[in-house]
C-alpha cells in the first residue's frame, strides 16, 4: 500500500478528503433515513428554534452513530435561479443559499463542486477535515 493513501487530499474532484488516518468504520456506515428526513427539514422553512433543535439532533446522531463531529452539509439547491447550491451549517443552524458566483465560506467550499455534480444527496463536512459525499441510498461514497 502506498504511503500517500492516508494523506489529506484537498482537491474535491478526488472524492473524499482523507485525514492522516483512514476514516473509522463508523464514519463509513450507511446514513439512516431519519437523518435524510431531518436534513431535508432543515431546508424547509422551519422557525429558528425548531431548526436549532433539529440541527442539534443531527449533530448528536453523527456523534453517536458515526463517531464524528459534522459541521454541516452542502447540497444542490432546488429553489431555482439564481441559486445552485446551499449550505447547512449545523453549528449555527444556518441554511444559506448560493448563486453560481457567490463564495462559500471555508471549510464548506471544499465540498461545493462535489455537491454541484448532482451525484450525491449531500456532501458532509466534518471537523477533522473529512469531506464525505453521501449517495441517495445513504451510502458514503
Amino acid at each position: 500500500m502506498s504511503e500517500n493513501v492516508f494523506r489529506r487530499r484537498s482537491d474535491p474532484s478526488l472524492g473524499r478528503t482523507q485525514s492522516q488516518r483512514p476514516p473509522s468504520y463508523q464514519a463509513l456506515k450507511k446514513r439512516h433515513s431519519g437523518l435524510f428526513q431531518a436534513v431535508r427539514q432543515l431546508d424547509s422553512g422551519l422557525d429558528l428554534e425548531a431548526r436549532r433543535q433539529l440541527a442539534r439532533w443531527i449533530g448528536d446522531q453523527y456523534a453517536v452513530e458515526y463517531g464524528s463531529v459534522v459541521l454541516g452539509m452542502v447540497s444542490v439547491c432546488y429553489l431555482g435561479p439564481p441559486y445552485v447550491d446551499h449550505r447547512l451549517d449545523l453549528l449555527g443552524s444556518i441554511v444559506e443559499h448560493y448563486g453560481p458566483g457567490d463564495p462559500m465560506p471555508p471549510p464548506f467550499e471544499n465540498a461545493r463542486m462535489l455537491a454541484r455534480s448532482g451525484s450525491y444527496a449531500f456532501v458532509e463536512v466534518h471537523s477533522n477535515g473529512d469531506i464525505i459525499p453521501v449517495l441517495e441510498d445513504g451510502s458514503p461514497s
